[in-house]
């Protein structure tokens, strides 16, 4: 039977949204129980759901039996079935239980005859009437299975909504519109491999003239990334507000990622100023190393300027700089990208899009406005995995050089999901 009950009670709470909150998520579990076609073999014929305020618990729903017209009762916190349920989470109520009060019950329903302790602020008490003919022993069994799913649903449950905070911080935190800075055109897109990612970038300005521009890749993808990922994001913008050196603001944000909860990650990192002249000065700290492709087919390397942040509290970083000229594309990514594997990949030959992959999709497209560069590049990139889930995080950022007078305004792709060249 327990097995049964269990794969039946895990099918009926694959149905329950939860996504409405604990107390949601029990008044649909209440129903199931009572109401439900599929649990009726169990022997549940009444449900009541009491949730917890200072001194007592009130009757919030009621099903069976007087129904509704029990909803707003309440019992006491002093009550010696209430306290014994709280204590042992799962509770026969019977006349021979201590302290038990004839009267008090009446009101509620004579066939109550178990009891569920849920959550955690606010508890909830989860009263059942069970007809059941066989031992206390089984209807203890029958309590256990009920909460255990229950209690891992509503594990989930928390789970989830950690998730879709995270993901809404996470969002947040991206720039609604990307910033105009004149003689360029700016592209940038990011799809999670998660719910939530560890990938993060950032254009903001940082004065007149000057745009600060921020790609980061927490180590993995999930909950933890993006938390780590969302630090960056502040420290960098902290660092930008009090006009420190790109370098300086580096170093430290390496030590705060050091010393914080999450010091056994890592996150790579490329922070750059920007100037309307096309100057750039620009910190890599294990980043993989941007493109500057060019016109005439060149194409350099922004190479690492110090380590991958949180590891090393003393690492040091130094600035490259680089001219941007017109007809030339910046393109700034994660490794997502370039570590798609193609469905034949194999230990031997991981068929990865690459390098040479993203340049190729760059060159021939580098005509196009940025924000068409960067959506062929996202295409291709799923399309190298012939349409497989992401493995990991991919985030793009295209920075193009136009030609005075020839350059559209910038685009919001941001729902999508050596030190010197010369």
């Amino acid at each position: 039977m327990q097995k049964k009950l269990y794969r039946t009670l895990s099918a009926v709470l694959d149905t329950i949204d939860d996504s409405e909150g604990q107390e949601q998520t029990l008044l649909d579990v209440l129903h199931a129980l009572v109401e439900g076609p599929d649990i009726a073999d169990f022997g549940v014929t009444s449900g009541r759901l009491f949730r917890e305020r200072k001194r007592d618990y009130v009757l919030i729903e009621s099903l069976g039996e007087d129904g509704p017209e029990l909803a707003g009762q309440t019992i006491s916190k002093d009550y010696q079935i209430v306290k014994d349920i709280e204590r042992h989470r799962l509770w026969i109520i019977s006349p021979d239980s201590p302290g038990f009060d004839p009267e008090l019950e009446s009101q509620f329903s004579p066939t109550d005859s178990a009891a569920i302790n849920f959550g955690h602020e606010p508890r909830y008490i989860l009263s059942l009437g069970i007809d059941h003919r066989g031992e206390e022993d089984d209807v203890m069994v029958l309590l256990g299975t009920i909460r255990a799913a229950v209690g891992l649903k509503l594990r989930e449950e928390a789970l989830a909504g950690q998730m879709r905070r995270a993901r809404t911080i996470q969002h947040s935190l991206l720039p609604r519109r990307l910033p105009k800075l004149e003689g360029f055109d700016l592209a940038a897109a990011s799809v999670p491999a998660d719910e939530v990612g560890g990938d993060v970038y950032d254009l903001q300005m940082v004065e007149d003239g000057v745009m600060g521009v921020l790609m980061a890749d927490a180590s993995g993808h999930g909950l933890p990334a993006a938390l780590q990922a969302r630090d960056v994001i502040i420290g960098m913008r902290m660092g930008q507000a009090e006009h420190q050196k790109i370098s300086t603001t580096v170093t430290r944000l390496n030590r705060v990622i050091h010393r914080s909860s999450l010091a056994s990650r890592f996150i790579s990192l490329f922070y750059a100023e920007l100037e309307a002249t096309g100057n750039m000065a620009y910190v890599n700290g294990g980043h993989c190393p941007p493109l500057l492709l060019t016109p005439t087919d060149d194409v350099f390397e922004l190479k690492t300027c110090g380590p991958v942040l949180g590891p090393l509290p003393d690492a040091e970083y130094r600035r490259g700089y680089l001219t941007l000229r017109p007809g030339e594309v910046l393109v700034i990514f994660t490794d997502g990208v370039t570590e798609r594997l193609g469905p034949a990949a194999t230990d031997d030959d991981p068929d990865e899009f690459g390098r040479d992959g993203l340049v190729d999709t760059v060159r021939r497209h580098a005509d196009r406005p940025a924000a068409e560069i960067a959506r062929v590049i996202m295409e291709e990139v799923r399309a190298h995995g012939d349409g497989a889930p992401l493995d990991d995080d991919v985030s793009v950022m295209v920075i193009k050089r136009v030609v005075s007078g020839d350059y559209p305004p910038a685009d919001d792709l941001t729902r999508l999901a050596p030190e010197s060249r010369r």
